[in-house]
């Protein structure tokens, strides 16, 4: 008989979903600190909350394909966070396409 366990399948590493899971948070300070013009807002918002969406359903789902309590409970909680990003980002746009007088 054999004693020895079965070898433990490799850890996939968390470093591509913690990136992708930041990349709309460093898109929304970017258009912070370049302030763009109002007509060039409106775009690098729209484009900025599309990337955001994508990146907030890769990082969750590669978060939660780990089958861990913690990295599910990550997973849900980043995906909620740039969500939210997101829906700013289109707040944005829209308002900026409003004029105020």
């Amino acid at each position: 008989m054999n004693s020895e366990p079965p070898p433990l399948p490799p850890k996939k590493p968390l470093a591509p979903a913690v990136i992708l899971a930041f990349v709309p948070s460093v898109l929304a300070l970017s258009l912070a600190a370049i302030q763009p013009s109002k007509e060039k807002l409106v775009a690098c918002c729209v484009i900025a909350a599309m990337v955001s969406i994508v990146c907030c359903g890769a990082a969750s789902f590669l978060l939660i394909r780990r089958n861990t309590t913690t990295t599910i409970v990550v997973g849900i909680l980043l995906g909620l966070l740039n969500l939210l990003i997101s829906a700013g980002l289109g707040c944005a746009a829209l308002l900026s396409n409003i004029n105020v007088h």
